[in-house]
């Protein structure tokens, strides 16, 4: 039988939101930066094979500056709005509130996750030799 657990509230000592907040803004900005980069060199290399005499060849670390401006410059925008922010530091105050299941508990889950996946199996496998049978026999007659 399952445990019952107590809730920790949002304020226990140690558990700071905001500060979340800015490691999932600073992470974010990274992610952008890389993939803005990556665009900028798609698009570029794009350019420059519909119209090489205009643009030049495309060049990988400036497609990665040119990225990460655009995508830093963004998020940090985003970063900056506090309707945004403080949607981030409540979903970090949701998430520190989750109750993890034990070891124990995952472990019965998990077993019976795979017990009633092997009888559906078996079933469905069952089904499927009857009726691959039968329409071999109507399709023979």
């Amino acid at each position: 039988m399952a445990r019952i657990r107590k809730r920790t509230k949002s304020g226990t000592k140690g558990f700071d939101p905001t500060r979340w907040a800015h490691v999932t803004f600073a992470t974010f900005a990274l992610m952008a930066a890389w993939m803005f980069g990556l665009m900028t060199e798609d698009l570029w290399g794009w350019a420059w094979s519909v119209w090489p005499a205009q643009v030049g060849r495309p060049s990988e670390m400036m497609s990665a500056a040119i990225g990460m401006v655009v995508g830093v410059g963004l998020i940090v925008w985003i970063w900056t709005r506090e309707r945004y922010f403080k949607f981030i530091a409540d979903v970090a105050v949701e998430v520190s509130q989750i109750v993890w299941p034990t070891r124990a508990e995952t472990r019965a889950a998990t077993i019976v996750v795979v017990i009633i996946t092997l009888i559906c199996s078996a079933i469905l496998f069952a089904m499927d030799t009857f009726w691959s049978r039968t329409t071999d026999w109507l399709y023979g007659l």
